[in-house]
């Protein structure tokens, strides 16, 4: 029986044949901005958990996905937590990541590079190697069998090996030149990680009908370079390549192509569209936002502390003063409200049965946030009129106690305490309300509720900067399941490449998350979007 590979770039094509082996089943803003909050925390977090340093590259190749018949795989393949190179060689094969993990599939990731030395622009250079992944169902014993090998060189491997049996367990390793890739981070070298255990388990499948999916992105900043700066020059940032284009465009650009591609219909963007909300960058979010679909139809935005109101003295390039005063301000004009959605308001948009709401949580001139009264009423209201209808919030800052404790700036950068609670006591009394979604921080992280014990708090990573990618969430009656999905072409993994040195490398170990942050099944009552 033969398995499909295929690649973005060309058909389908027939690869080697692997006889099947029967799945076993497991036991198993400026000075001193919101961004300048986030990275500095990012380097004192760092400096604090990373020592020594972490070892990755950043070259392109389009990306290799395959379709197979699950095999057996033998007893272990952990890999050692720092890429040290074998005898005779100087090819380091790291970042060993598992991107993606679905009921029936596991996206892997890695790069390769000569040495342990970063090059002039802070980023280590690539080594392009082939790209090999061997894996089995757990209980096998015995040799791992090699499932995928591609001779084509590359420095970025990126591949999702598809037809596994959900909620079981599989063992794993990912080689370049026979050398088997390792985890990087502290975050992939956790206890209990599957980058640091050399074994995976299936996601378990949601029960009931699929209804649909729907895509959640931000913090798309179109607009800003270069990418990592803390105070000053310092950390010396991460630029694009020469002759690219921008990377906040590459990123949007890329990502949107590749949900259309997928078929995905509908696209929430949880704020930070653009970098400083001058009426350029405005512009040129929706420009690009166009190729997807119809604004309010197919796509919708929420406001991040990035898209705030502007006063022209903050830029005089910017062109501020060409938009009216914003009404109770004294100087402030609001180019991205007058695009989308007014300061300070909630919109409500329905997919069949599911609801999803987006709230506007931030201030004027200050990067952490707040929801004013006129909004908990508004949500009030829409909510009581139907509690029971499966419901998605979403809102830029995350909205949780344990956010505020574990991001990196502290507490004082996401929604006020007292919007907090307000937020969670209204969904703790709307039965119907399932997911609620943010982003601010860059990170991918699933956190603890407070008050509304009944929703599930997730803040997605960022698309514009590493871990660069998606976060597709798919709807059945009986619950669904979040992915986190990295944008697969070959610019987009350039950048991701290169992005994840920011803050000399360590602002990635903060924001990859686990990968049980990044993809996961919940079982809820969600009946009636079959209705």
């Amino acid at each position: 029986m033969g398995f499909l590979r295929v690649s973005p770039s060309s058909a389908p094509q027939l690869a080697h044949d692997i006889p099947p082996i029967p799945a076993t089943r497991s036991l198993a803003d400026r000075s001193l901005n919101r961004r300048s909050f986030l990275a500095a925390g990012t380097a004192l977090t760092g400096s604090l958990l990373f020592a020594g340093g972490a070892t990755a590259a950043s070259q392109a190749a389009p990306v290799r996905r395959a379709q197979l018949v699950p095999q057996r795989a033998e007893g272990s393949s952990r890999a050692t937590s720092w890429p040290i190179p074998p005898t005779g060689s100087s090819l380091v094969v790291t970042d060993l990541e598992i991107v993606t993990l679905t009921p029936t599939s596991v996206t892997f990731s890695w790069t390769t590079r000569t040495g342990l030395e970063t090059s002039d622009d802070t980023v280590p250079p690539l080594h392009a190697a082939d790209t090999e992944v061997r894996l089995a169902p757990a209980l096998h014993r015995g040799t791992l069998p090699s499932i995928y090998h591609d001779p084509t060189p590359r420095g970025v491997h990126l591949i999702t090996i598809r037809g596994l049996t959900p909620n079981t367990c599989y063992r794993f390793e990912c080689r370049s030149q026979n050398i088997v890739a390792s985890p990087s981070l502290i975050t992939t070298n956790r206890v209990n990680e599957p980058t640091a255990t050399g074994q995976f388990t299936t996601l378990t499948q949601p029960p009931g009908d699929y209804v649909t999916t729907v895509a959640f992105i931000n913090d798309t900043h179109i607009g800003e370079t270069p990418q990592g700066l803390i105070l000053g020059v310092y950390p010396p940032p991460i630029q694009q390549l020469p002759g690219r284009d921008p990377y906040p465009t590459v990123m949007l650009r890329e990502t949107l192509r590749e949900l259309r591609n997928q078929g995905i219909r509908h696209l929430f963007i949880n704020g930070d569209c653009t970098s400083e909300a001058r009426p350029a960058e405005v512009a040129a979010f929706r420009g690009l936002l166009k190729a997807f679909g119809t604004y309010q139809r197919h796509w919708f935005v929420t406001r991040g502390n990035h898209d705030r109101p502007h006063t022209p003295s903050s830029d005089p390039t910017a062109h501020y003063e060409d938009f009216p005063v914003l009404a109770g301000t004294k100087n402030h004009r609001d180019p991205w409200g007058m695009a989308f959605v007014p300061r300070q308001k909630m919109w409500e948009t329905r997919i069949g049965n599911l609801r999803v709401i987006g709230l506007d949580s931030t201030r004027l001139d200050a990067p952490n946030g707040e929801i004013g009264l006129s909004q908990f009423t508004q949500l009030r209201r829409t909510l009581a009129n139907d509690p029971n209808m499966p419901t998605i919030v979403m809102c830029h800052h995350p909205v949780t106690r344990e956010s505020a404790l574990t991001n990196v700036a502290g507490p004082s950068f996401i929604l006020n305490k007292k919007d907090r609670d307000t937020l969670q006591n209204i969904l703790a009394t709307t039965p119907g309300a399932f997911l609620m979604v943010s982003g601010h921080t860059h990170r991918a992280k699933r956190v603890a509720p407070d008050q509304a014990q009944n929703v599930d708090f997730l803040e997605t990573a960022s698309t514009k900067d590493y871990p660069c990618g998606y976060t597709l969430v798919h709807l059945y009656t009986g619950g669904y399941t979040v992915n986190f999905h990295r944008t697969s072409s070959p610019g987009a993994l350039e950048w991701a490449s290169r992005s994840r040195w920011s803050v000399n490398g360590l602002s990635a170990t903060v924001l990859l998350g686990s990968t049980a942050d990044r993809n996961y099944t919940r079982q809820c009552d969600l009946s009636r979007l079959a209705h």
